[in-house]
């Protein structure tokens, strides 16, 4: 096809038709490809090959080559040719068209190859490459769902191809009105590109549509020729899309995706709210006890009651597993604040038929937007903190976020960044705290403890870089660090004394993980310690994780001779149903009971009698005066830990108490020294 256009034209400049050979006009009748000239001033095809004239229906009555186009053409469709005309100037265009030969629609593929010759005529040689009927009804290049309009530069409707006669039949509209925008408006949008695209939603008839406007302003006419894609169906679609991504597929809330939109979204209206994030009290316990299937139950029951009994202008989401997160969308004074937090509790406390035996209670913290932060995750991070402190206050339980806990948020980044170069520098260091005989009063063992002095914090309490540890991730590094360092001083204690000296270490929950038990096995085996001399201490917090796996694992601990021990016995989550199903070997009876032990006689008494038939050891815990020695005396068989015998203290000091001197040997026989670890 390239030769036989060449052999007429010479650098795109077409000699006069007239002066061209019949003969070598006749050679493009043998290509197939329809093809033909088109005078984009006169409104005519002045040449085409026997192909096109099949194209375009010509006939004896109706000559193509007589044809006045005009007549049928619109403005929209004579300055889109024009344009079309202008741009193959540079470089030829492929691009679809609509021809109307005898009134009878053809759509097809074209490239359009601007040319001139000797008249200086503004000529079009046209290639037809594809009709629409030879490639899929689908095709994404067909015009038949496009829109094509004309406005002048007042934004007046000048004409409209037939798919804007069909969609706007007997409106009159103008170009605002179309696009609903005014004209200042898109001239801005438009810039000096002279062409804007967007997305909009319309009504049309009554009907609701998405379409995808393309316009471009023609230049010096100032006319305005508007493409209109429907993408109604591409919108629906994306529309169901992101409801699934933004929206928990359990409970029909707003998910933690979509909640941080309509957070930040809140923000930026700077209106005042209230932010309450709610937490289920011990709901591990319902997924342990009575499988995830319940557990989804209670979740989803307490998502339709917050639906159902919340006001229509609160925004609810489930943030997390079983945390939800409500925002009350103005400024509410305290007393309304305990109001909805109460409103809260009571929802969530109300009885579950399917799960009767377990209370369903919350902890709520609450955070105003902008009076305590003005950032999303503040303002969230705030609501947690204030929710943690209501938690602290027993279940069924509510807090407002106060700005001096902004100096306890400060800490806990303070000791997580600080934990992790602890072990690093040796900065953690070992404790230990005697356990002993109560009849006797002789040392058995001792219990490994830790200490942190921090050279940033100071001395910061176990209890609170441990529960750093467990958010941060860092527990199993730590628990393991002092399991095996405090192996390695009890072995070289029981060589020096001489006497087999027991050995508890605490194990948190969380290290009770699939790992562990490779963890003990390879402890004991680097360090050599005996394991019927160990005990790991376990608290309560154990029952909120999946009883068949904890029993799993405290047998395969048991069967490798180490002991296991329930510590705080009494104050934490316990099911006294499972009690007589695990491998433990003793209970740690809590302080608190000893602390008040002229009230708790009931209690420890059961506790021991309970001990006593399960054939567990008692350890009284937190001994610290004589008059407590004494009422726990009146027990049999008790071991005792408190700071009557002595506090934490480092291996150092532990070794000069009186308790550990009486078992030395005298005159230093078999004494074998050993290294000591901390």
């Amino acid at each position: 096809m390239e030769v036989f256009t060449l052999s007429i034209m010479d650098n795109n400049r077409l000699t006069s038709l007239s002066t061209i050979p019949s003969s070598q006009l006749a050679a493009f009748n043998y290509v197939t490809t329809p093809m033909w000239i088109y005078d984009v001033e006169a409104f005519q095809i002045c040449w085409a090959n026997d192909p096109a004239l099949a194209l375009w229906n010509n006939s004896q009555d109706n000559p193509l080559l007589s044809r006045d186009l005009s007549q049928d053409m619109s403005q929209v469709i004579e300055l889109s040719i024009k344009q079309i005309a202008k741009e193959s100037r540079k470089k030829p265009r492929k691009s679809w068209w609509t021809l109307y030969p005898q009134n009878i629609a053809k759509q097809v593929y074209i490239r359009f190859s601007n040319i001139s010759n000797d008249e200086q005529q503004n000529l079009l040689l046209c290639e037809a490459l594809l009709e629409r009927d030879e490639i899929e009804r689908d095709t994404h290049f067909a015009l038949d769902n496009t829109i094509q309009s004309l406005f002048d530069r007042d934004g007046h409707l000048l004409s409209g191809n037939l798919r804007f006669a069909e969609s706007y039949a007997t409106q009159t509209i103008s170009l605002p009105e179309l696009i609903e925008m005014e004209m200042s408006e898109l001239k801005h949008k438009m810039g000096s590109s002279h062409q804007v695209e967007f997305e909009r939603q319309t009504i049309n008839r009554g009907v609701m549509a998405w379409y995808k406007f393309h316009i471009k302003e023609l230049m010096p006419e100032q006319h305005y020729i508007i493409s209109q894609e429907n993408i109604t169906e591409r919108k629906l679609k994306e529309q169901t899309y992101r409801h699934l991504a933004y929206h928990d597929q359990l409970t029909g809330l707003l998910n933690r995706y979509g909640f941080n939109d309509y957070l930040i979204e809140q923000c930026h209206k700077a209106q005042p709210f209230y932010l309450f994030l709610v937490d289920l009290d011990a709901f591990k316990l319902v997924n342990n006890n009575l499988g995830h299937s319940a557990g989804d139950e209670v979740l989803v029951e307490i998502a339709r009651r917050f639906v159902m009994h919340l006001p229509d202008s609160y925004q609810t989401c489930r943030f997390a597993g079983d945390e939800f997160i409500v925002v009350v969308p103005q400024q509410q004074d305290s007393q309304s604040v305990d109001a909805i937090s109460q409103l809260i509790l009571d929802i969530v406390a109300q009885p579950i038929e399917k799960i009767d035996s377990i209370q369903i209670t919350a902890s709520i913290g609450a955070a105003s937007y902008p009076l305590d932060a003005k950032e999303p995750n503040d303002l969230i991070m705030y609501a947690d903190t204030a929710m943690y402190k209501a938690k602290e206050r027993g279940s069924k339980s509510y807090c407002s976020f106060a700005q001096q806990m902004s100096l306890e948020i400060q800490r806990r980044s303070a000791i997580q960044q600080g934990l992790k170069q602890a072990l690093n520098f040796r900065e953690l260091v070992p404790l230990f705290q005697p356990i002993v005989d109560m009849k006797n009063n002789t040392l058995i063992g001792m219990e490994a403890l830790l200490s942190w002095d921090s050279p940033t914090l100071g001395r910061v309490p176990p209890q609170e870089f441990v529960e750093e540890a467990e958010r941060s991730g860092m527990m199993n590094e730590i628990g393991q660090w002092i399991l095996r360092s405090a192996c390695e001083q009890c072995l070289s204690w029981q060589k020096r004394t001489g006497h087999p000296l027991t050995l508890s270490v605490n194990v948190s929950a969380i290290q009770l993980n699939d790992n562990f038990i490779n963890t003990l096995d390879d402890i004991l085996t680097k360090t050599g310690f005996p394991a019927k001399q160990l005990t790991l201490e376990l608290t309560e917090s154990i029952f909120l994780l999946n009883i068949k796996q904890v029993i799993k694992r405290l047998k395969a601990i048991s069967s490798r001779g180490v002991g296991v021990c329930i510590d705080d016995f009494g104050t934490g989550y316990s099911s006294l149903s499972y009690i007589h199903k695990l491998p433990i070997d003793a209970l740690k009876i809590d302080r608190s009971f000893i602390n008040d032990i002229d009230n708790s006689d009931v209690v420890i008494e059961a506790t021991i009698a309970m001990a006593s038939k399960l054939g567990l050891k008692v350890v009284a815990e937190g001994i610290e005066s004589q008059h407590q020695r004494e009422m726990m005396l009146r027990y049999p068989n008790l071991l005792a830990q408190g700071f009557y015998y002595s506090r934490p203290v480092n291996a150092q000091e532990f070794e000069k108490l009186s308790l550990f001197t009486k078992l030395l040997p005298k005159n230093g026989d078999n004494i074998v020294s050993m290294p000591r670890s901390g």
